[in-house]
């Protein structure tokens, strides 16, 4: 049987996948915005630098371009 997580745990999983989609270009900056859109900015920057290894150098650019005009 697999272990038990939490809903915060499970949603930061999920978030962090997402993430990772996006990164990767299996998903569009529309729809990683929707993802993102009640996170706060800091919080959503931590994640990207642990996961900003995975993106192409146009990804970045264009993550970091959304993330710094987010309020």
């Amino acid at each position: 049987m697999g272990r038990n997580i939490s809903l915060q745990e499970a949603g930061y999983r999920w978030v962090k996948n997402s993430l990772r989609s996006y990164l990767e270009g299996e998903k569009n900056l529309k729809w990683i915005a929707g993802i993102l859109k009640g996170a706060d900015k800091a919080s959503i920057q931590e994640l990207f630098s642990l996961m900003n290894h995975q993106a192409t150098p146009e990804r970045k650019q264009e993550f970091l371009e959304w993330l710094n005009a987010k309020k």
